[in-house]
């Protein structure tokens, strides 16, 4: 009888409601994606690929993401371990350090990484002072292993949370009655934890490998030449360097069917570990005899905590560093700082401006879709089904091969422009949104909606004045999220072209590619301060850029 209200509703509000969400990720996201793909079955200007130099970049793409996603597996792993099975403050504070990298703009972390473990790095000074030596013990830049050690940095607090959180939901669900059975907590962890804890393990690993797989900055920047490429560095040099849009399609095409598998995968094993059973008594976690140390325990937040704040802290201190070249002593210096009026102030303004619209934007889309999404579950399922399709399809995509899409099917002129970027940032943050707001919208009672109906309100309408404002704190979080994303993303913006639009992304990474590394660092720190204060609008934890994210936000 409580859901009658809600069948009776006019179907045809929801489609309108439905409208503006479908609409936009199909003339953002699909038909763009489309037109990148069929790029690869036109003529060929320049000639075809060779079938060599296409599996040679194929290969490592795939090699770097696995060895990638191993890497990330082994940083993040231990911590997953001490999350599920402890709600002590070392797992809240082992969550808020790990998140801090992956809610990074894949850019500093490239910029931090170059700074600390680089050849003339923090690190590499520490172990010249250490042994006295006249070179460092670490030379990995513009190698392949650079590569993955900063896939793994980035990727890590995936695998922390994803994983860390499927043990602990089947902690909770299961051994209360493998204790009750008689089970020590060693057999429960090797006959109920670990094998029920598969289904998140390959979720989280199917999601750094997609990630890794498709990276572009972190490529282009570290990368060790024509043999340490991958395919959406290639995809980007054909189509804005060479202007080969054929080349550049059929690599996309290879991309995209690549990762649209993996994204699958990731989906069918998300669900499974879903599917475990949630304890709603929230009893405490019994840990005794599956407690590894507290010293094993202080020496991974230790190391994590230089893993983390190391690179961090390099960009901070870099910006009021200035040395007359490389060996020589730094001095304190506020140059680069006084410099910043030039190009960084404007570049900042530019960013602002961008991640509110999209931010904007994308809250927009996603509170349609949430509302219309609710309401389409108690009578036309299917449209509820078709919405969170097309509002998760942007989780798989390449911003590369989405610009691809756009200088294809829209041309040059209309893709090289404000607009075009704002679109393609909101549709991006879509997913994240939706999420959010989907999760805040089930939290509403459906006696409050049926109030609401009794009183006159239609479906939109108890969405706009009831149910939003209950999840008012989704929105916010969902909104500063959005923000967060759209304000560190560079891939589009080199794609398309905007070289007259400059944002403190592209700008980092033109000061890091002419080696002006204190420009960079105040930049840097310029965005840390920005995307750290989006976070703290959005007031959840940073490391749920899993759904991706990567990470409900």
């Amino acid at each position: 009888m409580n859901q009658q209200k809600i069948r009776n509703s006019p179907q045809w509000h929801l489609w309108v409601c439905a409208l503006p969400p479908l609409a936009a990720v199909l003339v953002v996201f699909m038909l763009p994606y489309g037109a990148s793909i069929t790029g690869a079955l036109g003529n060929p200007e320049q000639g075809t690929l060779r079938a060599a130099s296409l599996l040679a970049t194929l290969g490592f793409t795939l090699r770097q993401a696995l060895f990638s996603t191993l890497a990330a597996l082994a940083l993040g792993l231990p911590g997953a371990w001490f999350i599920g099975n402890s709600r002590s403050r070392f797992s809240r504070i082992l969550r808020i350090i790990s998140a801090v990298p992956f809610a990074l703009p894949s850019i500093l972390v490239v910029l931090g990484f170059v700074l600390f473990f680089g050849n003339a790095g923090w690190l590499n000074r520490l172990g010249m002072t250490l042994t006295h030596a006249k070179e460092g013990p670490f030379h990995i830049l513009y190698k392949p292993q650079a590569i993955i050690l900063a896939h793994g940095f980035y990727n890590f607090p995936l695998v922390i949370r994803l994983v860390g959180d499927g043990i602990s939901r089947i902690r909770r669900a299961y051994t209360p009655a493998a204790a009750t059975l008689g089970a020590t907590p060693l057999k429960t962890a090797f006959t109920v934890l670990l094998p029920l804890a598969v289904p998140s393990l390959m979720a989280a690993s199917l999601m750094v490998f997609l990630y890794s797989f498709t990276s572009f900055a972190v490529v282009l920047v570290l990368g060790g030449g024509p043999a340490a490429t991958t395919l959406a560095v290639e995809i980007y040099r054909y189509a804005r360097i060479s202007l080969d849009f054929h080349n550049a399609g059929i690599l996309a095409l290879l991309e995209t069917g690549i990762a649209a598998l993996i994204f699958a995968g990731y989906l069918f094993f998300e669900s499974k570990a879903q599917a475990i059973p949630v304890d709603t008594l929230e009893r405490p976690l019994e840990t005794g005899g599956t407690r590894l140390g507290t010293g094993v325990r202080i020496l991974y937040a230790l190391g994590i905590l230089v893993l983390v704040l190391g690179p961090l802290l390099s960009i901070l201190g870099e910006s009021f560093l200035m040395r007359s070249s490389w060996a020589a002593a730094p001095s304190i210096s506020l140059k680069w700082w006084r410099a910043l009026g030039e190009r960084s102030i404007p570049a900042l303004f530019r960013s602002l401006i961008l991640a509110f619209l999209a931010a904007t934007l994308a809250c927009s889309l996603a509170m349609c879709a949430a509302g219309t999404a609710k309401y389409a579950d108690q009578g036309v399922s299917c449209l509820g089904t078709l919405l969170r399709i097309c509002t998760t399809a942007p989780l798989a995509s390449s911003g590369i091969v989405l610009g691809l899409g756009w200088l294809s099917l829209y041309g040059r002129t209309s893709a090289r422009s404000i607009g075009a970027v704002v679109l393609i940032h909101g549709v991006s943050a879509l997913p994240f949104a939706f999420h959010a707001l989907s999760q805040g919208l089930k939290s509403v009672p459906v006696n409050t909606l049926n109030a609401a109906s009794v009183c006159g309100a239609g479906p939109v309408l108890q969405i706009l004045s009831v149910a939003l404002p209950i999840s008012a704190r989704r929105l916010r979080s969902a909104w500063g999220f959005s923000a967060a994303l759209s304000l560190g993303e560079l891939n589009t913006l080199m794609m398309l072209g905007l070289d007259d639009w400059e944002t403190l992304p592209l700008l980092i990474y033109r000061a890091v590619g002419s080696y002006r590394y204190g420009t960079a660092c105040a930049a840097g720190t310029l965005l840390i301060l920005s995307c750290g204060f989006f976070f703290y609008i959005a007031q959840l934890p940073i490391a749920n850029r899993n759904y991706r994210e990567h990470h409900d936000p």
